[in-house]
């Protein structure tokens, strides 16, 4: 399922950048903070909070693993619906901790503008990944599921959230 992970990636990559936070929070023009777009298959120990936090001093970090994955039959022909899931998980440090999160924008970015622009970057195109088999594609993604942790530590942000790939697949007659 990694096409839907590298697809969210380049998504929130070509958003992300000079003018995608809202206007006030940076001066005109410069780039917003740091951010990191991992694929969370490739990272090892990822609970461990304080080594998280030295590796949110270098910037904000976005990321994306591959979750779930369900087909059910449909109709009386070979036909099934599909969902895919993939995790996404957005994280910041308070610039009092010298992170990029500052609620009045002057060190970093409001957590919650952040948040909007990851949200917009995967809603804003309506295209859908290549599945990479020709007999699937994708009718629409919905993000659920949300799940703000912010509030269970004083200089770390956290928001959990998935994102929804719903599709097709036609299987050949027999």
């Amino acid at each position: 399922m990694t096409e839907e992970v590298d697809f969210l990636i380049e998504r929130i990559r070509e958003e992300y950048g000079a003018g995608s936070l809202p206007a006030g929070m940076r001066p005109a023009g410069e780039d917003p903070p740091p951010l990191a777009l991992i694929d969370r298959q490739d990272v090892e120990d990822e609970d461990d909070i304080e080594q998280r936090k030295s590796e949110l001093r270098r910037g904000n970090i976005v990321s994306i693993a591959s979750v779930d994955e369900s087909s059910t039959p449909i109709g009386t022909e070979y036909d099934h619906d599909i969902e895919r899931v993939a995790g996404i998980r957005i994280e910041g440090l308070t610039a009092d901790k010298y992170g990029y999160v500052d609620e009045s924008g002057d060190s970093g970015a409001p957590w919650s503008s952040l948040v909007r622009v990851i949200r917009r970057a995967i809603l804003r195109v309506r295209s859908f990944p290549d599945t990479g088999t020709p007999s699937i594609d994708y009718t629409h993604l919905e993000l659920t599921n949300a799940a703000p942790q912010s509030q269970t530590w004083s200089d770390y942000y956290r928001y959990d959230v998935d994102v929804l790939f719903d599709g097709f697949e036609r299987l050949p007659d027999i």
